[in-house]
């Protein structure tokens, strides 16, 4: 490994760890300070309170101490002549950004590798450390041509069942369970009641066929969970929970433009730190002879910090529905990696 890499790779890790603990320590002392009132009184559940606040943090302070810490070293190169040494020794400005930014893109990775398991449900979980109540009652679906009502809707159980049948735009017929778990990709229901309506209402025809049925086998990958994030409205999902929904219910007439837009949130929008430290390297000075670099400094941290407000109202637009998931997120991200690819194309 060439020195000027290790270097720049060492210098980089050292003042994001700083600034990540730092806003993580902040972070969590402002939530615990604003919520001492119903802090948890158990030192169990009060010490996972603050793990779990730690890992609700994370999605803000990461990508923020991978940008700062990238403006921090570039600086401190500045101020003691490093930076312009290393390109008197012949160090491309090309060959300098790229241990920051892969060291950032790396961690990128991984955050949004941990969106694909629990850890995207922290939130939740510090909400509801102590709440065991089902996950939502009177839940109204369409699934395959037939309208499913749920009463109430616990992990991958469910009580008071009923399945409408439509055929020839009218109700062809209607079962009713009391109970149902889905287990191999299917629901086993329990004590099933179904009234099946006469083809052709007519005098003197066949009425209503009724038949009764301890167990029965329906709706295959009608998933649980995707029923969950759907009437879920804090917007929480993992990247599996996210994909799982819209396919389930893209084909049913249900709008998950919602869903689309937390699944490209937690893939696309954390794309926004190394991408940013691409972009904001290249605007670093060369020396700090002409320039008061204190202020100059203090821009960056402002560039930074309103460049990713405007893009995070843009994600919240579109979790609202008030634009469309793909103007809000992927368009404004594969803008910032046009410009970047434009600025490393330019110093080649």
């Amino acid at each position: 490994m060439k020195l000027y890499v290790k270097y720049a790779a060492l210098s980089y890790l050292k003042y994001f760890f700083i600034l990540l603990i730092a806003l993580e320590c902040f972070y969590v002392g402002i939530d615990v300070l604003t919520n001492l009132k119903d802090f948890p009184s158990s030192a169990n559940t009060a010490l996972l309170y603050i793990a779990l606040t730690a890992a609700v943090a994370l999605s803000y302070t990461l990508p923020l101490s991978l940008i700062f810490a990238l403006i921090l070293m570039g600086f401190n190169m500045i101020r003691s002549n490093e930076l312009v040494s290393f390109y008197a020794l012949g160090v491309s400005k090309n060959a300098l950004i790229i241990p920051p930014f892969l060291i950032a893109l790396a961690i990128t990775a991984g955050f949004i590798a941990l969106n694909s398991t629990p850890f995207a449900y922290a939130l939740k979980f510090q909400k509801n450390l102590t709440d065991l109540s089902p996950t939502g009652g009177d839940m109204f679906l369409k699934f395959e041509g037939k309208y499913i009502y749920i009463k109430a809707l616990n992990g991958k159980n469910a009580n008071d069942i009923t399945i409408f049948n439509i055929g020839d735009n009218s109700v062809a017929s209607r079962s009713h369970a009391s109970s149902g778990e889905y287990a191999g990709k299917i629901w086993h229901l329990r004590d099933v009641n179904t009234t099946t309506l006469p083809v052709q209402l007519k005098l003197g025809g066949s009425g209503l066929k009724s038949e009764f049925s301890a167990q029965s086998e329906a709706l295959k990958g009608f998933d649980p969970s995707s029923i969950a994030s759907v009437y879920d409205t804090s917007n929480v999902y993992s990247i599996r929970d996210a994909l799982r929904s819209i396919r389930t219910f893209s084909h049913q007439g249900v709008n998950i433009s919602t869903i689309k837009a937390s699944l490209y949130n937690m893939i696309f929008f954390p794309l926004f730190a190394p991408l940013a430290v691409l972009v904001l390297y290249y605007y670093l000075p060369v020396t700090g002879r002409f320039f008061n670099l204190a202020l100059l400094s203090f821009g960056f941290f402002i560039a930074t910090l309103c460049a990713w407000g405007v893009l995070f109202v843009l994600i919240r637009f579109s979790l609202n529905g008030v634009i469309i998931p793909e103007l809000g997120i992927i368009v404004p991200i594969t803008a910032l990696l046009g410009f970047a690819a434009f600025l490393v194309f330019k110093h080649r």
